[in-house]
């Protein structure tokens, strides 16, 4: 019987970068309680200073990557578009995706609201049904990457959410 409520099911890629890629932006140390004004005011500052950016790729996107918070509750937040080369102004940082594993996921979203339930949804999937029996940990103390690219518009609202990968230690022999 179809239901209007049913799930989508979620399915986890891996895939093999074979070079490395590069993510151009800003970041900052932000907590939980602040979080939402300080990615605002990060998110402002990148938008000004995109025009500055070298070598965008093309198609480009926009990853904004979250690490794990430390023992305070705080965290890294890193926002930026993929670049070509590492080469950029020094207002930027740069990330480099390393050749390696990384899971995939593809979320599609109907309306904007939909947006954080679909990714906190596959996010839990991820580490708490996928993860533990892949034979695979997080690399970099990485908790996640969302790349927004041409996908991300109107008629086709989706984004890619990306976590590093290696073998765990204790299976890696």
């Amino acid at each position: 019987m179809f239901s209007l409520f049913q799930k989508k099911r979620i399915t986890v890629d891996t895939a093999s970068y074979e070079e490395s890629r590069f993510v151009a932006g800003v970041q900052m140390v932000t907590e939980k309680k602040t979080y939402k004004a300080d990615v605002q005011k990060l998110q402002k500052r990148f938008y000004g200073l995109r025009d500055k950016l070298e070598n965008r790729s093309n198609p480009s996107g926009t990853m904004v990557i979250f690490h794990n918070p430390d023992q305070q509750g705080r965290f890294s937040y890193f926002v930026g578009d993929l670049v070509d080369s590492p080469g950029q102004g020094e207002e930027f940082t740069v990330l480099e995706l390393e050749p390696g594993e990384y899971a995939e996921i593809h979320i599609k979203f109907k309306v904007p609201n939909d947006l954080t339930l679909s990714v906190a949804r596959a996010k839990c999937y991820f580490m708490e049904t996928w993860l533990p029996t892949s034979g695979y940990e997080l690399k970099d103390n990485v908790e996640s990457m969302e790349l927004y690219d041409c996908r991300s518009n109107i008629r086709l609202p989706s984004i890619e959410l990306i976590f590093p990968l290696q073998k765990r230690k204790d299976d890696a022999k």
